[in-house]
């Protein structure tokens, strides 16, 4: 499972270099477009994950380093960080949750 993330976060690498590619003009008109609409979208994406999971990321020893790994990798860099929360938070956020609803 390891291995798959570290994968996942190399393609989103890879995808943001392309898109530092396209802004550099080094692709044609119509690819360009292409690529601004797909950053955009995963920008906007990205930025839903760091908003439904903002509690998990205000507890860590370093939030704003982790909250720009999320805008980079979304879920790659998110399921690593939920497995470690552990069973014992989950109840408690899901007992936090139904309070507020």
């Amino acid at each position: 499972m390891k291995a798959l993330l570290m994968m996942g976060k190399a393609l989103a690498l890879a995808f943001w270099l392309v898109f530092a590619a396209a802004l550099a003009k080094r692709f044609g008109a119509p690819f360009e477009q292409l690529v601004y609409l797909l950053a955009g979208f995963l920008a906007l994406l990205h930025g839903v994950q760091l908003w439904l999971f903002s509690g998990l990321l205000s507890g860590r020893t370093n939030p704003w380093l982790d909250r720009v790994q999320v805008l980079l990798f979304g879920i790659f860099h998110l399921y690593p960080l939920k497995a470690e929360q552990g069973p014992e938070s989950a109840v408690a956020a899901a007992l936090e949750e139904a309070a507020h609803a």
